[in-house]
């Protein structure tokens, strides 16, 4: 009886594990995925950017195929497998590796296949069924070949980027599209195949005819999607440079992620800060693994603080938010100050709030070792045209004139993008910001001394829109930390300064200069998303590198 009771129990388990194994399969197909996307088109499509250090990682899930018709772990040069391709040394970084990045994110649990197949110099008419060339058949054939090697793999999208070589002979360029897309949607039976394209770079004149072309996509071709080249950079006449073909990888991700019905969060997740656009919307979904920048005084290092020269050299950088401070004249002027007095910062000596801005223009900035430079005080005006549909700008030392300083920004169209601060506790500000502290996004910093800091965050979080904490630390075991995991659970940035040694318990950006895991590391472990920074070159460098900002 016991025997017979022992091969029962034995038979009760095989069945159970069985039932397990099936339903784990089951789970796996449903939640694991084969998704297969077409690069194609001329040199920026294959990549003619410089591939720098962090375009080199392999990417989780993400298959490229290659010259045998396998699909191999992707890495870059992506385009180095195609088979209409120039010399291999031509092919660098181009949009699909970002792209894969982004897509990667979304999906961790599916496999990412790429079939990269374009070429440079080539015009469109070379890219068409029936060219005596036969880039089509060949470009087809590696398609054919892809789905026939991956056969439970769905191909999401046909992803073109082409058009210079047309820039002379741009009529009828949309329709020679349209029959393209056609004839691949025919040919693979795939009939509503969705097409994305992206417009040339807006640096070049000469593209002007063609880019109006291409601007028209969406209403010409059914099933098609135009992503943005705004604000993006080269490195030649005809050519994104490296920042710009990551920028715009994510951007063809963000459109391919929208029309499938992705939530704003998880494409942010996916995306970052891949515009301007994108900074500001995060502000009210924080995201994961993303650190935003935020430039002390701009570049003052570099170039004089408070300064347009150092707001515009941060923006080069890649910053997501610029910290200036704002001061107002006897005549009140809101202009860019830090101190009280003209004495450190420039060629003048006396009080800001009591000198005109008429007698401000006569001074000239010091750049940070003191020297004098030819740059005037900057106004609040100019600092914020020079930052406007670019990065966020934070207002420091701006608590007690919000509302002259609210009317600078009404007047510039920049209030979405400008940051208020202040320890004020929350009486206090209303009283300073009046009818437009329901307009503007405040930050309420926390220090030392302020009175029940978990209260005087509430009342915040509940009075006003705020959605950054910033915060600091005398040491690793302050019980001012104590306060991150609560604004963490409101869904709030926290924002944490690297600048002094009383900010982040000693870890200073000068330590961080020869140790960054030891000391930014420290400042992201208690869960910092903005860093206020003296190094914003060497931060931003140190995020890349950790996969923490674009």
């Amino acid at each position: 009886m016991s025997r017979i009771c022992k091969n029962s129990h034995s038979y009760q388990v095989f069945i159970l594990l069985f039932y397990c194994v099936i339903i784990s399969i089951s789970a796996h197909k449903l939640r694991a995925q084969k998704k297969m996307f077409v690069f194609t088109g001329q040199s920026n499509m294959a990549g003619r950017a410089a591939i720098e250090e962090i375009d080199f990682k392999t990417i989780p899930n993400v298959y490229v195929l290659d010259h045998e018709k396998k699909f191999i772990p992707a890495h870059n040069p992506l385009n180095l497998y195609s088979n209409i391709k120039k010399e291999p040394y031509r092919q660098r970084l181009g949009l699909v590796y970002p792209f894969a990045q982004a897509i990667s994110r979304a999906y961790p649990k599916d496999s990412i296949l790429l079939v990269v197949n374009a070429r440079g110099g080539t015009a469109i008419e070379n890219f068409m069924k029936g060219d005596t060339l036969g880039y089509y058949n060949k470009t087809l054939l590696r398609i054919k070949q892809a789905l026939k090697n991956e056969p439970s793999a769905t191909l999401e999208a046909f992803i073109w980027h082409q058009g210079e070589s047309n820039r002379g002979n741009y009529k009828n360029y949309l329709n020679k599209v349209n029959t393209l897309i056609a004839d691949y949607r025919k040919d693979l039976s795939i009939e509503n195949l969705p097409l994305i394209t992206g417009q040339l770079g807006l640096w070049n004149s000469e593209y002007e005819n063609i880019r109006q072309e291409i601007s028209k996509t969406e209403s010409v071709i059914p099933n098609a999607f135009l992503v943005s080249s705004h604000g993006l950079t080269n490195f030649d006449d005809h050519h994104f440079d490296s920042k710009s073909q990551r920028l715009f990888g994510l951007r063809y991700a963000r459109k391919y992620l929208e029309f499938k019905g992705a939530s704003e969060k998880d494409i942010l997740n996916a995306v970052r800060a891949d515009c301007f656009e994108s900074k500001k919307q995060m502000l009210s979904i924080p995201i994961e693994n993303y650190v935003m920048v935020a430039a002390h005084r701009g570049d003052w290092r570099n170039g004089s603080e408070n300064s347009i020269q150092a707001i515009e050299m941060a923006i080069e950088m890649g910053v997501d938010i610029v910290e200036v401070d704002v001061a107002v004249t006897l005549d009140s002027i809101p202009i860019l100050m830090h101190d009280a007095t003209l004495n450190r910062t420039t060629t003048c000596q006396g009080e800001v709030n009591k000198m005109t801005y008429s007698l401000l223009k006569k001074c000239r900035l010091k750049d940070g070792l003191q020297y004098d430079t030819e740059f005037e005080i900057p106004t609040l005006e100019q600092a914020l045209l020079a930052v406007k549909g670019k990065v966020l700008i934070n207002l420091d030392k701006a608590e007690d004139h919000i509302s002259s300083v609210y009317q600078v920004l009404k007047k510039t169209e920049t209030i979405d993008q400008a940051i208020f601060s202040s320890y004020y506790p929350y009486e206090k500000l209303k009283k300073k910001a009046g009818k437009y502290l329901d307009s503007i996004i405040y930050m309420p910093k926390i220090k030392h001394d302020t009175e029940a800091p978990e209260n005087y965050l509430n009342t915040f979080f509940q009075n006003t829109k705020s959605v950054i904490l910033q915060t600091r630390a005398l040491s690793e075991n302050d019980s001012l930390l104590d306060i991150i995991p609560i604004a963490k659970s409101k869904n709030m940035w926290l924002w944490m300064n690297t600048l002094d040694t009383y900010h982040a318990a000693g870890h200073t950006d000068e330590k961080a200069i020869y140790n960054p895991d030891l000391h930014w590391g420290w400042v992201i472990g208690q869960g910092a998303n903005i860093i206020q920074t003296d190094r914003p070159k060497l931060l931003l460098d140190y995020l890349k590198e950790k996969g923490l900002h674009n």
